[in-house]
């Protein structure tokens, strides 16, 4: 089991950040841990000097460039209280307003002061950029050293943060028993989804050598309906992956979870997103499978479709 005593929460200074600070609050008191509230200036460097012509300030003088500084600075702190007020009541709450970049500040801030987890939101943009998350979220999502938990700019402003049904998708790799591990903390007296999708009955997760198959039937079968050549190791692998998920409710179990238990068959990515939202679900948790290296920036194609298209929140986890 996890332990969280430390929550990284980078805002910006829109109406997305009501609901990125709520998802916060909710998951430290869950867990147990404070929160960091960080808003990055990245505005002041490009105000300082004029982007062609690098001579004067754009603001004139320095005590221009300072009044404004200060005047951005009491907005930020005016959002930050209006933000702890409203979201944060009853728990240890730090802020910080830093000025760069607001990628590498961000790393940057989780290398000097080291968080559990991270949790940001995509930053509100028009509706047909929702497809993507942003630099910000995105960089952050592939490099930060620990879980991010990403809160969709859809999310409704107005609407409270609710912690009721959870989906674990699984490919049972054991980089995907960290999410597991994040999982529980969060499941007690939760209802739980637990989700495989079976892409290719025959990988060797399915043991597909120990199918059972009746050669003959299945040769009479194939000749009238050439699909069913492979249907017993679909089959096959159907059991194996409910015998799989059966084992790990067991876990969910202790935590005084209501489990249940589903098998698919299909593209995992379009599996996770139409049960979260058949089944309106509150939060998925997943792991994003990280490498060592270049290839740590690849977060995995499964994980990136659900991050970017999910109806709710998502923890993605890294699998290192």
């Amino acid at each position: 089991m996890p332990q969280v005593d430390h929550i990284l929460v980078p805002i910006d200074l829109h109406d997305t950040a009501g609901p990125v600070v709520a998802w916060a609050a909710l998951m430290a008191r869950v867990l147990h841990s404070r929160l960091t509230l960080l808003h990055v200036n990245e505005s002041l460097e490009s105000l300082k000097r004029h982007p062609i012509a690098h001579t004067e300030p754009l603001l004139g003088t320095t005590e221009d460039l300072e009044a404004w500084r200060s005047t951005y600075t009491q907005s930020v702190h005016t959002a930050f209280t209006q933000l702890i007020t409203q979201h944060c009541s009853g728990l240890a709450v730090t802020t910080a307003l830093l000025e760069g970049r607001a990628t590498f500040t961000i790393l940057d801030q989780l290398e000097k002061s080291p968080a559990d987890l991270v949790v940001m939101g995509t930053h509100g943009r028009p509706w047909y950029q929702r497809v993507v998350l942003g630099s910000t979220a995105e960089t952050v999502l592939r490099a930060a050293p620990c879980p991010v938990l990403i809160v969709r700019n859809t999310t409704d402003v107005a609407a409270l943060p609710r912690l009721k049904t959870l989906l674990l998708p699984t490919d049972f790799s054991v980089g995907g028993m960290v999410s597991e591990e994040w999982a529980v903390p969060l499941a007690e007296e939760k209802e739980v989804i637990l989700l495989h999708a079976v892409e290719n009955p025959l990988l060797d997760v399915y043991d597909p050598d120990k199918a059972e198959i009746d050669l003959r039937r299945m040769m009479e079968e194939s000749r009238a309906h050439p699909p069913r050549s492979a249907q017993p190791f679909w089959d096959h692998a159907h059991r194996v992956a409910q015998a799989k998920l059966s084992v790990m409710r067991q876990q969910f179990l202790g935590a005084h979870a209501q489990v249940e238990v589903l098998v698919r068959e299909g593209p995992a990515a379009q599996d996770i997103l139409n049960t979260a939202e058949k089944r309106a679900v509150d939060l998925i948790v997943m792991s994003t499978h990280g490498r060592s290296g270049v290839r740590r920036l690849l977060l995995g194609s499964v994980t990136e479709k659900v991050i970017h298209s999910a109806p709710c929140p998502v923890l993605a986890v890294r699998s290192e």
